[in-house]
């Protein structure tokens, strides 16, 4: 089980070799990753739509940021009070469209919202009209990310054998 109450999924070596092959280009096809690593298109494609099932794989399409204009990010570290509360925040904050990643937090602050916006005046009305504004929300410690120098996927170990 993790974390979430959730059962676990192991996943071998040939799932990550498919995975590694998928995070270099989303769209290869089966027939390329199976020729490249030397398995059946059969045995990609039933990995593939295994793992989807499992919750594992998640195929989104990302954009770059400042190619589409977003140039305003920061790391909203957020403290609620009355704890109790802390649930209906986090229900509020997910769908907030620049919001692009939420968190339970260990420390001082109970939650950990980043932020992507168009600019830094955008970013201040998120902060003030979405997150402060909010019942519980006791006190916020922003953090503005001035140049992101590296967007990336995680890259799991490739296991041995």
């Amino acid at each position: 089980m993790n974390p979430q109450g959730l059962p676990t999924t192991s996943i071998d070596r040939v799932d990550q070799l498919i995975l590694q092959q998928l995070r270099q280009d989303g769209r290869r096809s089966f027939t390329e990753m199976a020729e490249f690593l030397q398995l059946s298109v059969s045995t990609i494609r039933n990995r593939y739509r295994r793992m989807k099932e499992e919750g594992i794989l998640h195929i989104i399409g990302w954009t770059d940021p400042v190619k589409t204009g977003d140039n305003g990010y920061a790391r909203v570290m957020i403290k609620v009070r009355p704890s109790t509360l802390l649930p209906q925040v986090v229900q509020q904050l997910g769908p907030v469209p620049e919001v692009t990643f939420l968190a339970h937090t260990s420390g001082p602050y109970d939650l950990e919202a980043n932020l992507r916006c168009r600019d830094n005046q955008e970013l201040i009305r998120t902060i003030q009209d979405k997150i402060h504004v909010l019942e519980g929300v006791q006190d916020t410690h922003t953090t503005i990310y001035f140049e992101v120098v590296k967007w990336a996927a995680v890259e799991l170990p490739i296991k041995a054998g």
